[in-house]
């Protein structure tokens, strides 16, 4: 018996001219492989003129627009030629855009009110997640390599390759190994401490915040710990910051959350008050920081006299935004729910936790690819 690929050709070999270039072209469009073979004889036996080549395949003028509309699956592009690779680059700026792809998290570390990540860097990048009062590190297959207790239910967490650092909700901050064995531990008096921030020589930053809500003598400023020992090596921002959120090192400067004065306040890593930043973005309570962007989420407004929120959009959305502060896009949750109060950027996604508004436990991981 014939094979049935000698079947199928003798009976094409009855079709017309335009009928076999109808069923070429709709092979080509429902199949890689297809189109792949068809480029490869063409270009055999049918290749493009040299001035088409040159003038608009090669052309420093046109090879922009011929590449602008491509996306980031598309970047084998960039690996054809030199000129390819500069038009590539240069056209970047538009394919940088959030999209929503598919994360598979632990379900079994959700469902809490209490919850925080970040990333253990190096080759073996690790994602450590604190989820109520205890702190798992996962492989990159999700799985759990160590997890160790914690002193208390609340605080938020960030690391390095050799430690964890961890504040309580008793107004301390650790250090540990990735076992959890304690190395150092700091704590203030009559002062809350949050949101510690890694930054470069050897400093790990933290929020200072009054207990008592009523007392502004000490509300708000940062504190800048020997990120080894967690001595205190200085202070600053006493007079700038009211309600000190979540901050981010860009080079040698830290951009922190102001939340109560609607703006990012941005210091130098020694404390000097660089500048402000303000946009359309309103509380700002979290940042993430990734090559030249800043990725912001808000806090959701309080509920008006009649229970709904002031602004039911505000905590549904997450802000990119260059560094001098000009918004480069606007993704919005389009479910009812709220985006808690970080960000993280891990195997290269950038990871939004999602609250329910109702009892506040995180209920799910949003991830993101384009940032």
């Amino acid at each position: 018996m014939a094979p049935a690929s000698s079947r199928m050709a003798a009976r094409l070999a009855d079709l017309s001219h335009a009928q076999l270039l109808e069923i070429a072209a709709a092979g080509c469009e429902a199949s890689t492989t297809v189109r792949n073979r068809a480029d490869a004889i063409l270009a055999a036996h049918k290749p493009l003129a040299q001035w088409a080549v040159e003038g608009v395949l090669l052309s420093s003028d046109l090879v922009p627009h011929l590449l602008a509309p491509l996306q980031l699956e598309d970047g084998a592009a960039a690996a054809v030629c030199s000129r390819w690779a500069e038009g590539w680059k240069a056209t970047s700026e538009g394919r940088r855009r959030l999209r929503k792809v598919a994360f598979d998290f632990p379900q079994d570390l959700l469902g809490t009110a209490v919850f925080d990540m970040a990333v253990v860097p190096g080759d073996d990048e690790r994602l450590v997640v604190r989820s109520g009062s205890t702190a798992h590190i996962l492989r990159r297959d999700m799985s759990t390599s160590t997890s160790f207790e914690l002193p208390s239910i609340y605080g938020n967490v960030v690391a390095s390759e050799e430690f964890i650092y961890a504040n309580e909700e008793n107004n301390e901050v650790y250090c540990r190994t990735h076992d959890g064995t304690e190395v150092a531990k700091y704590e203030e008096q009559d002062k809350g401490i949050g949101y510690p921030t890694l930054a470069p020589g050897g400093l790990l930053f933290c929020s200072l915040f009054a207990v008592d809500a009523e007392d502004s003598s000490t509300h708000d400023q940062i504190v800048a710990l020997d990120a080894q020992t967690l001595q205190p090596r200085y202070r600053f921002g006493q007079t700038m910051l009211n309600d000190a959120r979540g901050m981010a090192v860009v080079g040698e400067e830290l951009f922190v959350c102001d939340l109560g004065n609607d703006r990012l306040q941005v210091f130098s890593l020694a404390g000097a008050h660089r500048r402000s930043i303000t946009g359309e973005w309103k509380r700002p309570l979290a940042l993430c920081f990734l090559t030249d962007r800043l990725y912001l989420v808000e806090y959701a407004d309080n509920e008006g006299e009649e229970g709904e929120l002031i602004d039911p959009l505000q905590g549904r959305r997450i802000f990119v935004l260059s560094l001098q502060g000009d918004t480069v896009q606007v993704y919005t949750h389009p479910v009812e729910t709220q985006l808690f109060e970080i960000l993280c950027y891990y195997d290269g996604k950038l990871l939004a936790p999602v609250v329910d508004r109702v009892d506040l436990n995180v209920d799910g991981i949003l991830a993101f690819a384009g940032a």
